[in-house]
Formats: structure tokens, C-alpha cells, sequence
């Protein structure tokens, strides 16, 4: 009956330590950011977070860019189309293990985290 319950124990515990692992591991990797453009033009794109600005260079239509930066901060994108029109995304915060895309498309920019709907 103890050995039963020893092996139950060690098992649920083995499990309780793989989901802890599993969960805790993201949180070690760098944000990661993905930058999707949908509308018909190209755009030049760039990234400002706390004092700092990436430029991500042009981005073709019906294309991606991904990048990562080593901080943690909130982040603008900057999106600057063919024609001339300029757009600002709304700052999203963003820490270690986090995913954020930012979707162009012809009428303005939605920036999400990739868990979000």
C-alpha cells in the first residue's frame, strides 16, 4: 500500500516539475517581434522602445520581418508607406518570452501579442 502511494506521489510530482519547466522556459528567451505587412505598397518600418530605435527597413507586400531585441520596455512601430502617408502604432509592453506581431495593412496597424485573438 506505501509503495503504491510512493510511486503516485513520486508521479504527480515528476508532472508538477515537467509543467513548472514548461511553463518557466519562456521566460528565458528575448522578445520576439514580428512585423507583417498586408497592404499593397511597401513600407519602411521602425521600432522605438525606452530611448532606443531599430530600423527594420522595408518590408514588401505580402511579406514579414522578424526581429528581437534584449529589453524590456514598451514599444512604438513607425510605418512609413510608398505614397508618403506615415502611421504610429499604440505602445505594447513587452518582457522576456513574450511574442508581439504588428499587422500593416492599407487602413492603419494593429500591434497584439500572439496569445491574443
Amino acid at each position: 500500500m506505501l509503495s503504491r502511494i510512493s510511486k503516485a506521489l513520486t508521479a504527480a510530482s515528476i508532472l508538477f516539475f515537467l509543467a513548472l519547466v514548461i511553463f518557466a522556459i519562456p521566460s528565458f528567451f528575448d522578445p520576439e517581434f514580428e512585423v507583417i505587412n498586408r497592404s499593397s505598397e511597401t513600407v519602411s518600418v521602425f521600432a522605438a522602445w525606452r530611448g532606443s530605435e531599430r530600423d527594420i527597413g522595408e518590408i514588401l507586400p505580402q511579406s514579414s520581418h522578424r526581429f528581437s531585441v534584449d529589453d524590456e520596455a514598451a514599444m512604438t512601430f513607425k510605418v512609413r508607406f510608398a505614397s508618403g502617408r506615415e502611421i504610429e502604432s499604440e505602445p505594447l509592453y513587452f518582457t522576456r518570452g513574450t511574442k508581439v506581431i504588428a499587422t500593416i495593412s492599407r487602413d492603419g496597424m494593429e500591434v497584439r501579442y500572439d496569445f491574443d485573438a
